[in-house]
């Protein structure tokens, strides 16, 4: 009977015990965000923590999920003294990266391990609104050399979004970006009103080769564009108006129930 009485009393003290028994290093926040440019290359994360036990804790190691994350400690083992405050350095690479990704790091010290997560949020430069100076800049680059925009870092929005894109998800990233732009220059056409109104031929044409001395680059890769030529035929395939479904070709007819030329009935 005594037991039971007892046992509320143990349940508590051995809470605490246990509480006290496994201190940890103390983080002011074990997962950070930030959003970013889609220039960036590199995005830098800073873990402050303390530790606030009466013993100097040594950090044997950070491990990351995976190569794009990388933590800069000092040096390893990183001994951190009693009731000192650090700073863990972490760097994650976003390089050609889009949209949200999380990654974390395991802090392995003398105390156990701690989960670190930081979160980035990328700009999708398809969406993105430049600035008047971005704009009037990169006008400028265009008149002295059209096919400018798909190197350096015009290239990170007007060639980059295109890899491994086709059809209409090509025509957002390729198109799209300049043409259906809310503040786009005045010699930039709005295409909405030819699309499926202009032949195969007359789209091939204009993507391929743009236009000789003017601000529309040739996409072909054969002239130094992003775009293969499989590329080419989706994004055609989908500006260009329907073919009728009966075609004439020097004396054959192509419709059904109707013989060919030369063919004796």
């Amino acid at each position: 009977m005594h037991y039971f009485y007892f046992m509320p009393f143990l349940l508590v003290y051995s809470a605490v015990y246990c509480s006290a028994a496994s201190p940890s290093l103390s983080w002011e926040n074990d997962h950070l965000k930030k959003k970013v440019g889609h220039a960036v290359k590199s995005v830098r994360f800073i873990f402050p923590f303390s530790n606030k036990t009466t013993k100097t804790v040594s950090i044997e190691s950070i491990e990351a999920s995976c190569g794009c994350t990388q933590a800069k400690p000092p040096v390893l083992p990183w001994l951190i003294e009693a009731g000192t405050q650090q700073e863990l350095e972490v760097f994650v690479n976003v390089q050609g990266k889009t949209g949200i990704f999380t990654k974390s790091l395991t802090v392995v010290s003398s105390l156990g391990n701690n989960e670190l997560t930081t979160t980035v949020e990328i700009d999708n430069p398809v969406l993105r609104e430049m600035s008047p100076a971005e704009r009037e800049r990169n006008l400028f680059q265009s008149k002295k050399n059209r096919q400018a925009i798909f190197t350096g870092e015009c290239g990170t929005c007007h060639a980059e979004p295109t890899k491994n894109k086709y059809g209409p998800s090509l025509y957002e990233a390729a198109c799209g970006i300049c043409h259906e732009a809310s503040h786009r220059a005045s010699m930039v056409p709005d295409l909405k009103s030819k699309i499926k109104s202009e032949s195969a031929a007359y789209w091939r044409q204009w993507i391929t080769h743009g236009k000789e001395g003017g601000i529309m680059p040739a996409f072909a890769a054969s002239e130094n564009g992003p775009l293969s030529g499989s590329q080419i035929s989706t994004l055609v395939h989908f500006l260009a108006k329907p073919e009728p479904e009966t075609k004439k070709r020097k004396g054959v007819v192509r419709s059904f129930g109707t013989p060919r030329s030369g063919i004796k009935k």
